[in-house]
């Protein structure tokens, strides 16, 4: 049955009579079905589910995804004009702090940053009310929509979103915003519209990682007691003397106070350990290794996952810092420079979204650091780096406010000299 449904489906696809994604085709309604079909199986389109399913059953995709996606959406930003002075009467900022009635701004980034983390792929649909008033911002589920591109021109043509009730509904392309990731790996047909999982290159990993976790749930299910006291002699021991032997075993043996303690006995008795076998303690050390992988595929630190082995106080300090610069940052970048041009672009307005690093405690510590170590420099050192900032950006590093005539004249170039540890003004 199966094998000529997937013969009929090949023989339409090869067929002159069909065009391909052509709406104005009779035979559109099929191919949309078959499209679909093998649209699931190349990994795009509902082929997604997998790695959003993954984020509800692993728990190592779960704790590492979680964290980046709500770290990044909770960042504080800053609104600018198209002269670059900051605004606080934003359209979009306003728009994002009420996206929709489910939603608040944190709740709606989360969401973006999740779906991209997981898919590579995020799609964001703007609903105007009747005469362009009052709007809403939907995010679509990646693994529920399709893109349907022309055969002639490769441009696409809609996205096709499969509604919770099955019902499946066009939507038009100025109606949606696609942010994906960058995708050199699936390239061929309809893959190349989609941007790249990160959890594709790492799928293996996620499905040991899930046998492994199986596996130490069964250890311990299966574990039930840890040994069993028996007589070291052919005479069975009776009932009675077998209860009184257990009683006094409980007695001598139980409790916080007897861990890791020895009891000698008079009885002629030999202990046969039940525990873990040094494979099974092997097999949980895999986790431990499974999660490094999966924090080197998202970039984060495994130290901030209670990776001990490797974790001071030190390098936590680091790892968060190094967290934020090179995955919190960057990835609230990516969306908030997409969300800023396609929202100016349908509002009508030109506003442009940033993150305000000085809201980040982990990024005043470094610049108080750098501050510090100007201090401790030779003057020649501290003056030659100097001589390369601007007098904001050196203000900026002992935490004073920026000059209200602008100070983007560089610190080297004026007579009058800013003391890098002053807090004077």
């Amino acid at each position: 049955m199966i094998e000529n449904i997937v013969k009929k489906a090949l023989n339409s696809i090869t067929s002159k009579s069909i065009t391909h994604n052509d709406l104005n085709s009779q035979s559109s309604d099929n191919f949309n079905l078959i499209d679909s079909f093998f649209s699931y199986w190349l990994g795009t389109g509902g082929g997604f589910a997998k790695y959003t399913k993954s984020y509800g059953e692993n728990p190592l995709v779960y704790m590492i995804v979680k964290k980046i996606a709500f770290s990044s959406a909770s960042i504080k930003r800053v609104m600018y004009n198209e002269e670059g002075e900051e605004i606080e009467n934003s359209k979009i900022l306003d728009l994002l702090k009420s996206p929709n009635e489910d939603d608040d701004e944190i709740e709606f980034r989360e969401k973006i940053n999740e779906l991209l983390l997981l898919t590579g792929n995020v799609f964001i649909r703007i609903i105007k009310g009747e005469g362009g008033f009052g709007v809403e911002l939907e995010i679509l589920m990646t693994q529920k929509l399709s893109i349907k591109v022309s055969e002639k021109t490769n441009l696409i043509i809609n996205y096709q979103y499969t509604l919770p009730n099955g019902r499946v509904v066009p939507y038009e392309t100025d109606e949606i915003l696609h942010i994906k990731t960058s995708n050199v790996v699936n390239i061929d047909g309809i893959g190349i519209k989609y941007g790249l999982s990160p959890l594709q290159s790492a799928w293996i990993v996620v499905r040991s990682s899930m046998e492994k976790l199986k596996a130490d749930a069964s250890i311990f299910k299966s574990r039930g007691i840890i040994g069993l006291l028996t007589t070291d002699s052919d005479t069975p021991m009776l009932e009675p003397e077998r209860e009184r032997l257990q009683d006094t075993f409980d007695k001598t043996a139980g409790g916080s106070e007897n861990y890791n303690k020895i009891n000698v006995t008079a009885s002629r008795v030999r202990y046969l350990q039940t525990g873990m076998s040094p494979t099974d303690l092997k097999l949980l050390e895999g986790i431990l290794a499974s999660l490094r992988l999966l924090c080197g595929v998202f970039g984060m630190p495994s130290q901030l996952f209670n990776d001990n082995e490797t974790s001071t106080f030190n390098n936590i300090e680091t790892a968060k810092k190094t967290a934020y610069t090179d995955v919190y940052i960057p990835l609230a970048n990516k969306v908030d420079k997409e969300l800023s041009r396609w929202l100016s672009m349908q509002l009508g307005i030109d506003e442009k979204i940033e993150v305000d690093l000085t809201s980040i405690e982990e990024i005043k510590a470094s610049t108080n650091e750098i501050a510090q170590g100007l201090n401790n420099a030779q003057t020649n050192v501290s003056t030659k780096i100097m001589e390369n900032m601007t007098k904001d950006e050196v203000r900026d590093l002992v935490r004073l406010e920026g000059l209200p005539t602008g100070g983007n004249e560089l610190a080297g170039q004026s007579n009058a000299s800013v003391t890098i540890g002053s807090n004077e003004n």
